[in-house]
Parts: C-alpha cells; structure tokens; sequence
C-alpha cells in the first residue's frame, strides 16, 4: 500500500512563521510581585475602613492616616504583607496565598467589629484566652449583619480571581533558595519592627494623638481605630506580655509575698466603706499664700478637724483622672497595664471577703473605658450618665451636662440605703463637678479671690465655686451617716490639682508656684488633699479614734491607709505596699520622691532599692488573675 498520503506535507518556505507564544519567567514574576503588592495595600485599606467604621462617615478617618500618622499605615500594613508574602512562598500559588490571607485578616476585622457592637471594647490579644467565654455568650445578643460584610466577601472573591487570571508566577525548584530567603527577610522584618515599633509605647500613644482630630481617643475603640485594628491588636500583645522589670523573678516575688500571707477581715470588724474620688478637688489654701475674700474651703477644713487626713501626690495635673482613681484600686504605682481582662485589685479581695462591690460616675461609661474596666476591677456595678445618673439630672442641677455634686450624692446615699443590709459594702464614686474648663467669660457665682488678672480671675473663682459646692455637699453627704446605727467609713480624695491657665501660669499668679524652687514647686502642683472619716458606730466597731494627720503618700498607698485606719491587716500585696511605704512614700511617674516637702528624682541607695523592689512585686501582682467570687461566697 501507498502510504506517501500520510507523509506530511513540505513546508512552504514562502509562507509565514506563526510565533508561539512563550511567557517569560522573570516577567511574570514580577507582575506576580506587584499584583500582590497591591492586593496587600488594598486588603490592608479596607480592613482600616472597616475596622473605623469609615464607611458610616466618610473616607476622612482614614485620610488622616495619609495626611497625619504615615507611620500608622505602614505598620498597619506590614503584618499583611508579611502573612501574605510567606503564604505566597510557602504555598508557591498567589491566589491560594490571597485566598488565605484576606480570610484571616478579615475574620478579624470581622471580630472586631462585632466586639465593638456588642460590648464597645475592641479586639485585643488577651481575648483569645476567653475565646470561649465570648462565644458562650454571643447567644444573648442579636448580631447586626452589615451591608459591608458582603462587600468584603466581593473583596475577597474578586482578590482571587484578579490574582488566579493575572499573578500566575511560581517559583521552580532551580530558585528554591529564594522561599527560604524570602522566610528569613519575613523574619527579620518582623522581629524588627516589633522590637523597634509595636513595643514602643511612647511610639504607638503618639500616632493616636496625631489623628485624635478624626477618632475618639477617650475610648477603647476609638483609640483601637486610631491606631489602626492590627497595629493596635500587636501592641495590646505587647501590654498583655510587658517586659519584666530589671532583676525580676517571678520565685522570688511569690517567695517575698509568701511572708505576707492574706489576712481576711474578721467578721466583727467589717464596717460599709464608701469611697468618694473628687473630680479636681483641691484645698488651694494649703500653702498660705491667697488672701480669700471668701474662704471657699470652709466645710473642707471642719472635716479635717473631725477626721484622719493627709495629702495625696497625684501623678498628674488637670486630667489624667485615671491615675489616681486606679491607682487607689490596685494598689499599683504609674504606668498603670491596659486591663484588658480581669486584673488583682482590692475590689476583689473585699468580695472575697463578703462585700457587695459597686460605684458610679457622672460620665460617659465609654470614657476611659470605665464600662468594661470596672467589671475587670471587680466591681458588681457600676452606674454611669447612660440609663441611669441622666435621669437624676435636673434644672440647676447639671454640671457641663452631667450630674452635679448636689446629685450625684444624693444618689449614692439613696443607693447605700437600699443596698442589701445583710452584706457589707463597698461603694467607689468617682464625681464629674469641678472639671475643666470654666467659664473665662463670667463670674458664676462668689468672688473668692481678688487682685487676678482678667481671665485668671474668671477661671480661678468659678474654679473656687465649684470646690465651694463641692466641699458643702460632703459636709451634708457626711452629715447623713452621723446617727447611722450601722459602721460607716468614708473616704474622699482629690485625683488631681484642676488646669489654671495655659502652662498653669494662674498658680504663679496665686503664690502657689511663683518664686517657689522646682522641688517645692512640683510639690505644691500635684498636691490633693485626701480625708477618712468613721461614724460613731464604726469607731465602736473598729476601737479606732480616726482622727490626726496622716503621712504624705502616692495614691496607690491610700487603700492601705484606709485598712490602716480600720485596722485590717489585709492581702498580701497591701502587707508588702507598707514595707515599701515607710522608704519611698511616693511612687511618682515622673520618677520623683519625696524629699524635705519637696519632689526629686534623686534617691538613696535604700530609697533606690525599696523603688526597684516594688516594681518587681508589682509586676508579679499584675501577672495574677484574681478568684471570681462564686455566688454562694457573694
């Protein structure tokens, strides 16, 4: 047979070459490279939108990124591009590597975002060690489902795709040492920028005041979302793992306060204790140097003289209530840990001792992050203006919008009279009158002080009225308790000295600081005054007079004053505390102490070494999860 017909045909010279179309490798790398780049820029701008919630405002809080916090942006996107780089590598597919990328990152924004509808808390780190807890309860609540959760599974499809169609480079075995290479780069940028950035406290409290114009930075959230979700959730890894002071060790801590075993109140000596926190109270006449018209410190000082009561050091002047308030708490001195899940506090040692633990404030409950910190504290409740302290609020009775001393403390006694009876307890009250500003174009009120300056003048005395009103309501407040057949304690303390003028230049105008050396000068700039009265049947109760003048303290010692007063001996860390207490009387965050009436950083030997030995308990103290009281105990 022939078979010369399946020959193929001669090619025709003549007829033109078709190219076959071969792809270059390193060309399709690269585009493979800027695909990815790209993709981690735009994951990373729409979990900021997201987790800002700026698709309910606009694009302008993450303009403020480009415009004010750059930095912010970077260090935002680099945990995105660092997972998606090694996921790229590591899997050699760009959209499996995408895929698993825009999943996980935005699972969290998800998280996020729900934390904060629910419960107005951001996610942070120590949340995945009560993962379990929070999806117990996601059953009470109703999730609202948002329209731009179905964008971001358009983002994610759409990612895929773009990158399954367009970023097909892999890297062959004859290149394998770059995935190896490309691990090690990943590596080293991170453990670079997280040494260098998201440890860095000052670092990260300043990229959230560059942008405080566009977020809320006096809220969890809002301080969360001027970070940026990511680099705010890796410092809070930061915080829920802070670097041990200097000669720390954790055996030797336990072993320090193993000497100090806890002390229970004995049953016969418990008494109510009812603590009130004084918005910017402070006694400005301590120093002599005002000539009153009208002494605005009149009830102030009656009490004195019927109480025991001494001068606190606050770390702060005109804001910062903080400090002071958790300070007084916990017992620990100034930088203060983020409380992002329960933390020891003497709340909870008095409910382990059979007190019923509640407070109130006038404010916002998200300012501070009071709502959420409380609980963290221990407290049972805790009242704020929302649904509850508004409703109290009446003509003439309002403070900048919220309850004024003249309510808020009859609120609190309303309150303890219908406590339980049978238990013991324990009210902490931080009061909102006295906050700045004041008015600065007239005089609401008395004169107090003559021969200021024309704003000085307006702002000093309608400053002075407000402590006036505040120093009759304790007076009335404490009036109530003088026949009370139960044992009452009170106590009241300033948490800082009030703003007076820019650079608080009126003080110099007052005497208080003009012409005063810097020691003293400090001294008198955050001095408060701080007070513990005891009613007749406490004083029974306790064989304790409560009446001199106590020692000049930090506010983290004060709680040990109280137990002093009452004479509890109390847990452990308060045992330690007093050890520490008669060297370095004043923990201040400047680093000051106390020295001749005055504040210095220099210190002693001794004084240098009690310091240090403080912060190493205290960091051990902090480590500690405190025991929930059961109901039964409660």
């Amino acid at each position: 047979m022939d078979m010369k017909w399946l020959k193929r045909k001669p090619k025709d010279a003549s007829a033109p070459e078709k190219k076959r179309r071969v792809s270059d490798p390193g060309r399709e790398m690269l585009k493979t490279v800027g695909f990815l780049l790209l993709s981690a820029v735009v994951l990373t701008l729409w979990c900021l939108l997201v987790g800002t919630r700026s698709y309910e405002f606009g694009f302008s809080m993450v303009g403020a990124y480009f415009t004010e916090s750059p930095l912010t942006l970077l260090l935002n996107f680099l945990p995105v591009f660092v997972f998606l780089a090694v996921a790229y590598v590591l899997i050699n597919r760009a959209w499996i590597a995408y895929l698993v990328t825009s999943i996980f990152f935005l699972l969290v924004t998800f998280i996020n975002y729900f934390k904060i509808d629910l419960r107005g808390e951001p996610f942070v780190y120590d949340d995945l060690a009560i993962a379990g807890d929070g999806l117990g309860i996601l059953g009470e609540y109703s999730l609202r489902i948002p329209a731009w959760l179905l964008l971001s599974v358009l983002i994610i499809a759409g990612g895929t795709l773009l990158l399954g169609f367009f970023a097909r480079g892999r890297i062959t075995r004859r290149f394998w040492w770059t995935r190896v290479a490309t691990v090690a780069l990943c590596i080293g940028i991170g453990v670079f920028s997280w040494s260098k950035w998201y440890t860095d406290d000052i670092l990260y409290y300043n990229s959230t005041v560059k942008v405080q114009h566009s977020f809320n930075i006096w809220r969890d959230d809002g301080i969360s979302a001027a970070g940026g979700l990511f680099y705010s959730f890796l410092n809070s890894v930061h915080e829920a793992y802070p670097a041990p002071p200097e000669g720390y060790s954790a055996e030797e801590a336990a072993q320090t306060l193993a000497q100090y075993p806890d002390a229970p109140i004995p049953e016969d000596k418990k008494v109510n204790l009812i603590v009130t926190m004084l918005e910017s109270y402070s006694d400005l006449s301590a120093f002599g140097t005002i000539d009153f018209d009208v002494d605005p410190y009149t009830y102030l000082h009656a009490l004195e003289n019927e109480c025991y009561h001494g001068t606190l050091i606050d770390d702060s002047i005109g804001g910062g209530t903080i400090n002071a308030e958790r300070s007084f708490l916990t017992g620990f001195a100034y930088r203060h840990p983020g409380y992002n899940s329960n933390t020891a506090s003497f709340v909870w040692y008095l409910r382990e001792n059979g007190y019923h633990a509640e407070g109130a404030h006038p404010g916002h409950d998200w300012f501070y992050s009071r709502r959420s910190i409380t609980r963290r504290l221990g407290f049972e409740e805790y009242y704020f203006h929302e649904g509850h302290l508004e409703d109290y609020i009446t003509e003439g009775a309002s403070y900048h919008g919220f309850a004024a001393d003249s309510v808020l403390f009859g609120e609190r006694r309303a309150a303890y009279e219908n406590r339980d009876p049978s238990v013991p307890y324990f009210s902490f009250t931080v009061t909102y009158q006295g906050h700045s500003p004041y008015n600065k174009k007239e005089l609401v009120g008395k004169r107090y002080v003559s021969g200021l300056s024309g704003e000085a003048d307006l702002v000093v005395n309608n400053y002075l009225n407000s402590v006036a009103g505040t120093g009759r309501q304790i007076a009335a407040f404490v009036d109530t308790f003088r026949d009370d057949e139960e044992p009452v304690v009170l106590v009241f303390f300033g948490d800082h000295k009030p703003t007076l003028g820019d650079d608080q230049r009126y003080y110099a105008e007052l005497g208080i600081t003009g012409g005063v050396s810097g020691s003293n000068s400090r001294y008198r700039l955050y001095s408060t005054p701080y007070l513990i009265w005891a009613n007749d049947a406490a004083k029974d109760v306790l064989g304790k007079d409560f009446t001199g003048e106590g020692p000049t303290i930090s506010p983290c010692y004060l709680m040990s004053e109280v137990f002093d007063c009452c004479g509890w001996t109390g847990p452990s860390w308060m045992q330690f505390q007093r050890t520490v207490r008669d060297t370095v009387p004043v923990l201040h965050m400047r680093n000051y102490v106390l020295h001749d009436g005055g504040l210095t950083m220099t210190k002693s030997a001794e004084e240098q070494a009690a310091f240090d030995e403080f912060a190493r308990i205290e960091y051990y103290v902090r480590q500690t999860k405190p025991t929930v009281p059961t109901a039964e105990e409660n």
